[in-house]
């Protein structure tokens, strides 16, 4: 489930947002203030940050930008902004300070939803705007001029990450935990402290080479990867070969391959159902009406279908009603998942 951050000062708003994120299958925190929205973003590391442009306490351009000069950040994470303005120098503004895309208002949420699909995906979506920064300023934010084509955009970030702070002991011990978790055998006498010696060293060296030749085509390097059950360092050298094709393919393909993963591990889970059991004594239940059961279902889906299409944005600008309008909608999908299968559904 991919993490969303939702900062925006308006309450109403705000909830509204995140109520439908949520129904769509977004793990989503609520912010009301940026500084709580860049404080949340840096400790959790969300896919997305979702940030509402116009703040009467803050300027959302700015609070974007001190997040994407954290290279760890600018690596993993990305800030969606949802703007009235749409000018030139505004979407200038946006891009300078690392903001992946400006969507303008009022919202159509059908196309939000499909933007965040594809940011949450790690896709390549356009900037906001085309700029170059050629004094080489901008906090730690890149160049948006740059593709995803042109291996240069990583260096930025990987001299950000390979230092002690982040290549230590514990960032050591969490790989050798996940390697186990994925059936790959390691050296049980394998010295944490001596490995993340090596393998910031081994990086490091890695970055320096990248800088020297950086008038080379470095997209068309693609990382070696293990099969379950190899041994740390028993990588073949056949998947060490270098294949073309752009840094972004190489990413995509990665993301799908954890994607797929993903989805066999949970539809194992959501498939596995607990036995039933009446937690009602014998003397206690009451027979109803088979009629009466299927009418009260049909009744239910049918509130149920008007309340979610008067709460879809835009169709009321009470934004207290379109709130009470968001639970009643949610109390009503409980009931119906509370209420038995009909024989026909059987």
């Amino acid at each position: 489930m991919p993490k969303i951050i939702v900062a925006d000062e308006n309450e109403g708003r705000r909830n509204l947002l995140a109520n439908t994120l949520e129904r769509a299958g977004y793990d989503v925190t609520r912010a009301g203030t940026l500084r709580q929205a860049e404080g949340t973003a840096l400790a959790t590391m969300p896919e997305i940050v979702l940030i509402d442009a116009e703040w009467k306490s803050g300027d959302s351009i700015d609070a974007s930008q001190r997040l994407m000069s954290d290279p760890e950040f600018a690596f993993k994470c990305r800030i969606v902004m949802l703007s009235r303005n749409t000018a030139e120098d505004f979407l200038k503004a946006a891009a300078r300070a690392g903001v992946n895309e400006v969507i303008s208002k009022p919202v159509d949420m059908n196309k939000l939803i499909s933007q965040l699909e594809k940011h949450s995906k790690k896709q390549f979506v356009p900037p906001p705007a085309e700029v170059s920064d050629a004094a080489g300023k901008g906090g730690g934010s890149f160049d948006v001029s740059m593709v995803m084509s042109d291996g240069k955009w990583a260096l930025p970030v990987l001299k950000g990450l390979v230092t002690p702070e982040k290549i230590n002991i514990d960032f050591v011990n969490e790989i050798l935990l996940q390697l186990g978790e994925e059936g790959i055998s390691v050296d049980e006498g394998l010295d944490p402290s001596l490995m993340s010696n090596v393998l910031r060293v081994a990086l490091n060296s890695l970055v320096s080479d990248m800088e020297t030749t950086s008038g080379q085509d470095l997209s068309k390097t693609q990382l070696p990867t293990k099969k379950k059950g190899e041994k740390l360092g028993d990588v073949s050298a056949s998947s060490m070969k270098m294949t073309a094709g752009s840094m972004e393919e190489i990413l995509e393909k990665q993301a799908d391959s954890i994607a797929s993963d993903v989805e066999e591990i949970m539809d194992e889970i959501l498939d596995e159902k607990p036995d039933l059991i009446a937690i009602v004594e014998e003397d206690d239940k009451r027979r109803i009406d088979p009629a009466v059961l299927e009418f009260t279902r049909l009744v239910t889906e049918t509130t149920h279908e008007l309340m979610w299409d008067l709460g879809r944005p835009g169709n009321v600008s009470d934004i207290t009603l379109s709130t009470r309008i968001e639970d009643v909608t949610e109390m009503l999908g409980d009931v119906l998942q509370s209420l038995p299968e009909s024989e026909e559904e059987e």
